[in-house]
């Protein structure tokens, strides 16, 4: 389903369960509704997120077509990188709305992905699926990369050239560090922490995708146990 990032088994599972409620009258109308309306979504952000990793690779394996005109070559890596973080902070938060409808939790206008833990700490607060929705070491600094694409200034303005030569032929790789942090003056950025932003975007998507196995795995257990929802 994302090969070669995951195998992402615990989605089909989930929607086999949710299948089989309703061909036995099991969910709510109301809350079917809501798996078509999140659970979908979360799946197409998740692609969305997928598509930009994989765009911003294609843009980055051609360094002499990438570099033939530099006035093109950022505004391309950024808009990539832009989407990247746009679709998979979105599937964070879409995820949240997702796991409280299944709860039978009622939403607030704005829901993010600690909402989902809030909620349920206020109303559940033993369950299983909190330990799973705290938030992962990774995420503070996605966030702010993605909010400071999102709202202030494009994050990506650096770039390298490494040469390699095995046997009289040389290989030009493109290498584009992110700041360390993107807010900081532009001339006084630092690049230590993440040297190579699509390397970052591979290990992101990966943990997003595990991240959101698990959870789902931890639902699909609830609905078998219980067979109805909401749960």
């Amino acid at each position: 389903m994302f090969e070669p990032y995951h195998n992402f088994t615990n989605c089909k599972k989930l929607r086999k369960l949710i299948r089989n409620l309703q061909e036995n009258n099991n969910i709510s109308p109301s809350l079917l509704e809501d798996y078509k309306r999140y659970h979908f979504a979360v799946f197409h952000k998740l692609k969305s997120t997928q598509h930009y990793t994989d765009k911003l690779a294609s843009v980055l394996s051609n360094p002499t077509l990438a570099l033939a005109s530099e006035s093109d070559f950022f505004p391309n890596v950024n808009r990539n990188l832009d989407g990247f973080f746009h679709c998979g902070g979105g599937t964070l938060d879409i995820l949240a709305r997702e796991i409280l409808t299944y709860f039978g939790i009622s939403l607030s206008q704005n829901v993010y992905f600690d909402t989902a833990r809030t909620k349920l700490n206020q109303q559940r607060p033993n369950d299983s699926i909190i330990s799973h929705l705290q938030e992962p070491s990774w995420k503070e600094k996605f966030s702010t990369y993605r909010n400071a694409c999102t709202h202030e200034l494009l994050i990506l303005g650096h770039y390298s050239i490494n040469v390699d030569e095995h046997g009289g032929v040389q290989t030009k790789t493109i290498i584009l560090p992110l700041p360390d942090d993107p807010r900081s003056v532009p001339s006084q950025r630092t690049y230590r922490n993440h040297p190579d932003a699509l390397v970052y975007c591979k290990k992101t998507l990966k943990r997003l995708l595990s991240l959101i196995n698990v959870i789902y795995g931890d639902l699909a257990d609830k609905i078998t146990t219980k067979n109805s929802m909401p749960l």
